[in-house]
């Protein structure tokens, strides 16, 4: 009768309960990659917005310079450009219309299609300041004339479609631009 040696504790693998702790670090781990690289793919799309708000601001400046006053693009900040159904989850093709023409007008013209929709209106010394609307707060927002032309730029988008829209605003009576709910 032969004896067999007993194993090792080295060469008997894993406990169940090792596999477990492991199952669960690597769970963890893809969880926060995911959260990780949405987070990254809905900042780099609102880069778009940030980009052409600044355009618009810029392009304004510069038809005041010209015209002594701000084009009044879309009539209010409830008017959007371009047309999209889907704001934040369907790109379109930026130009064309009597809004483009007014956009090209100023200065502003994109190269490809846009997740955002774009309003920018703008008014005299004696008109009120367009509200921003109920998606966004801003204190210092002015709620009578400001005894100077103004233009205000607002642009949307629900980039996870979920119902809290992405906006941006900026306007000509600040050097800043606005955002709430950015990214989700």
């Amino acid at each position: 009768m032969r004896l067999r040696a007993r194993p090792s504790c080295s060469s008997r693998g894993f406990t169940l309960i090792e596999l477990m702790i492991t199952v669960v670090i690597m769970g963890v781990l893809a969880t926060l990659a995911v959260y990780g690289v949405s987070r990254y793919i809905a900042q780099a799309k609102t880069g778009e917005a940030t980009k052409i708000v600044g355009e618009i601001k810029t392009a304004q400046e510069s038809y005041r310079n010209d015209f002594d006053a701000y084009l009044d693009v879309t009539g209010d900040l409830a008017t959007f450009y371009p047309t999209n159904p889907d704001p934040g989850q369907v790109k379109v093709a930026w130009g064309g219309g009597a809004i483009g023409s007014k956009f090209e007008a100023i200065g502003v013209s994109v190269s490809g299609p846009v997740l955002f929709q774009y309003a920018c209106s703008a008014g005299t010394a004696v008109e009120v300041p367009d509200a921003v609307g109920s998606d966004i707060t801003i204190g210092n927002w002015p709620s009578a004339a400001i005894d100077q032309p103004w233009y205000a730029v607002k642009a949307v988008a629900d980039l996870r479609k979920g119902g809290n829209r992405t906006v941006y605003v900026a306007a000509s009576f600040t050097s800043q631009i606005f955002s709430a709910h950015e990214g989700e």
